[in-house]
């Protein structure tokens, strides 16, 4: 049989992700590895890249046992915003600080003060914010001067794991985007922000664009994956990205929402686009596009700490019945109304990156009474963190029209929420036939790399598969559109309360 498989690896923030897909976008072969994030204090979170490593190895390796000899080209989706420091060996020097990490917001403030926020976010394309690499850069040389003196590079989840396989250092620039040291226009290591933090482009990868063949697989590196020396590598873009190529919303008026550990709203430009408010962020992808949008720390990772520490029940039941918990969740939470009967869940539970750039706002259950129950409030975690990805959304279409929503991430599975996110929004919402959009959308890059795809969206057009179709309801659209004010005003009102009990605990400590 001839090479006829396209390989996506995606490398989250939970799991490391490999697909195996035909030339038509099906699924041939996948397996997936969950990986951990540490919280050694309220605000911190940290990963070990080597774990990610040998995940991304693990699963690779499962996938290349059943196909391994039909693949014919590789292509890689990385998490944004993470920070690894590694010494001349390459061996890291800390752990891998990764977006949901809130401890750099100081850092932020710091560089906002020394190059203005406009300024910042015309170069970049990111606007004043904790969860990129360049302050959480300055804040390992202010807080561990020791471990940055020996730094050698800075590098992302991907680019340690790219280094691992081809032993020097690489990214692609959508990656280097979102670590607010690319300039936005010229797609190039900005001068001034390295300057501004105090390093050179020795400490950063070499750029490469993802949709073009990067490198062949050495031997060693085609041992350890299970596959083929000399299979061609495409260093991708970063999972949001991927996640609307993926998805086929790369199309006007089309949007791609994730619901995955983190969640977006997300467009595709042919040009840069900014805000005067700086609502939204604009990275570059590939090839002259760019991705204008915003994420949330808070989704999918608040229903897996609901999951950890309040559905003990729901999980022996899981593993009974040999489904998923989350469907257990699903049916619990569909037995609450629309509004859940004036309950309010503000899901802000690790900080927020959009559209309130805020690491200091802590999570919190409004309107609670002794009517409300376990189905009130899972449910009030969906709709929460659907209001705040319908604020990014409000943003964006005071720039351009969007009339249809692609939904990804595990998040997808659930019909209810996929209909919550149709009312709230008050737009068609599409889930397509692949779930783990990402990986589908490294696999198109690396398609159009070896010449398989002549474009980025004649490819997307061609193997993404539309699935069911929301449209939204009258009477819910009522309800989310009052509640969705008054969710905004919670936010505003609960700020100078969660700034004291922080204070607080800080002291404490």
């Amino acid at each position: 049989m001839d090479k006829d498989v396209i390989l996506g690896v995606d490398i989250g923030t939970t799991a490391v992700k490999a697909l195996a897909f035909d030339v038509k976008g099906r699924v041939v072969k996948e397996d997936k590895i969950e990986v951990g994030v540490e919280h050694p204090k309220p605000s911190w979170a940290e990963q070990d890249a080597e774990e990610l490593y040998l995940s991304t190895v693990k699963a690779t390796q499962s996938v290349a046992k059943h196909v391994g000899r039909h693949i014919k080209a590789v292509g890689f989706s990385g998490q944004m915003h993470g920070l690894c420091c590694v010494d001349k060996d390459g061996k890291p020097l800390t752990k891998l600080i990764p977006w949901v990490d809130v401890r750099a917001g100081g850092q932020a403030e710091e560089l906002e003060k020394l190059l203005g926020a406009k300024e910042l976010y015309r170069r970049t394309g990111c606007p004043p914010l904790f969860v990129y690499t360049a302050p959480k850069i300055l804040w390992v040389k202010e807080n561990q001067p020791n471990t940055f003196a020996e730094c050698k590079r800075i590098l992302t989840a991907q680019d340690y794991i790219i280094f691992k396989l081809f032993g020097d250092y690489y990214t692609n620039p959508s990656l280097a985007s979102g670590s607010q040291l690319l300039n936005i226009s010229s797609i190039k290591w900005d001068e001034r922000l390295l300057e501004a933090i105090g390093i050179s482009e020795e400490h950063l990868p070499t750029l490469i664009e993802g949709d073009r063949v990067f490198d062949k697989l050495p031997s060693h590196a085609a041992k350890e994956l299970g596959l083929d020396e000399g299979v061609p590598v495409a260093l991708g873009a970063s999972d949001g990205a991927l996640s609307n190529i993926g998805l086929n919303a790369v199309g006007s008026k089309v949007c791609a929402a994730n619901l995955g550990s983190s969640g977006a709203v997300r467009i595709v430009s042919r040009k840069p686009m900014w805000d005067s408010d700086m609502r939204f962020f604009c990275y570059y992808i590939a090839s002259k596009r760019w991705l204008c949008g915003g994420a949330v720390n808070n989704c999918g990772i608040v229903l897996r700490w609901y999951r950890d520490n309040f559905a003990d029940k729901e999980r022996e039941m899981a593993a009974e019945q040999g489904v998923d918990v989350y469907k257990l969740l699903d049916e619990e939470a569909e037995k609450a109304p629309v509004g859940c009967d004036g309950l309010m869940f503000l899901p802000f539970m690790s900080g927020e990156r959009f559209p309130v750039r805020d690491p200091y706002v802590r999570g919190m259950v409004f309107g609670l009474s002794l009517v409300h129950g376990k189905k009130h409030v899972i449910r009030s975690i969906l709709e929460g963190i659907t209001y705040t990805m319908k604020w990014i959304g409000d943003a964006l279409e005071d720039h351009i029209k969007i009339d249809l929503i692609k939904v990804s991430g595990g998040g997808a599975r659930s019909r209810l929420w996929r209909q919550i996110l149709s009312d709230v929004f008050e737009k068609r919402v599409v889930r397509t036939s692949v779930e783990e959009a990402s990986a589908l959308g490294a696999a198109i890059l690396a398609g159009v790399a070896i010449g398989e795809y002549k474009s980025i969206e004649g490819a997307a057009e061609e193997l993404v598969i539309d699935g069911e179709v929301h449209i939204p309801r009258p009477e819910s659209i009522k309800v989310y559109r009052q509640t969705f004010e008054v969710f905004k005003e919670a936010y505003s009102s609960s700020r100078e309360h969660c700034d004291k009990l922080l204070r607080i605990n800080e002291d404490n400590e």
